[in-house]
């Protein structure tokens, strides 16, 4: 991954990457046990361009490889100011009017039921020559407002809008980042809400990006985990 584009507009449009495609099989998951986790914040990768079209701006960043941390500080700046947005609160609440006082296992389901609803998974731009001759894929990181406006995602502005919501109710979010292989780089993100609400002591996946339905606390089996902030 070298190549990564930056949007902002409302509230910032994230960053592009290479699409990668992945295999999902079912497995339910509970526990925060036998997962590195990385605590903490991250930089993002140097900004080489931008340009605005009155609407939106644009920010390209690259650096050699795009290591893992760069790709998630990206996603954390798009998170922090996403929780910003005084819509997004006014979304998340209205999703999870139903739930009880203090239950968050309610607001995770609640989250997960409207995303998986209003959102479709959509892969990014496909792959395009270059002003430098080489063919790359762009894989946009999205505010979570353009997120849920657009209808369509793939898994980086879903952990992006899936966090936001959780974070500004009060539930904790870790994104959670897998590979196949252990000697394949990661490939997939999604966020994985911790629980109960106020004491937790486990986590509850919700990747909104596995086919079907009614995978709510549903995770493929990788073999190479990792989580950090949200």
């Amino acid at each position: 991954m070298q190549s990564w584009v930056k949007l902002t507009g409302l509230f910032g449009l994230g960053l592009v990457a290479f699409g990668v495609y992945f295999y999902f099989r079912d497995k339910k998951q509970s526990g925060l046990a036998n997962r590195r986790y990385y605590p903490g914040r991250f930089g993002e990768a140097p900004a080489i361009d931008s340009f605005t079209d009155g609407n939106m701006t644009t920010i390209m960043r690259a650096s050699p490889d795009m290591p893992i941390e760069q790709r998630i500080g990206s996603i954390q700046k798009m998170i922090e100011k996403s929780v910003q947005d005084p819509e997004m609160t006014k979304l998340a609440m209205q999703i999870t009017k139903h739930c009880p006082d203090r239950d968050g296992m309610c607001e995770a389901k609640a989250i997960y039921k409207a995303v998986k609803k209003q959102v479709r998974y959509q892969g990014d731009i496909a792959p395009i020559k270059m002003s430098n001759g080489q063919v790359e894929g762009i894989d946009r990181y999205v505010s979570a407002r353009r997120t849920w406006e657009f209808q369509g995602a793939d898994c980086d502005d879903q952990v992006i809008l899936i966090a936001t919501l959780a974070s500004v109710i009060g539930l904790t979010t870790r994104l959670r980042v897998s590979a196949e292989s252990p000697d394949e780089d990661y490939s997939h993100v999604y966020p994985v809400v911790l629980l109960p609400k106020f004491s937790p002591t486990y986590g509850v996946a919700v990747d909104t990006t596995l086919p079907g339905t009614n995978k709510f606390g549903v995770e493929y089996p990788a073999a190479k985990v990792a989580d950090f902030d949200a």
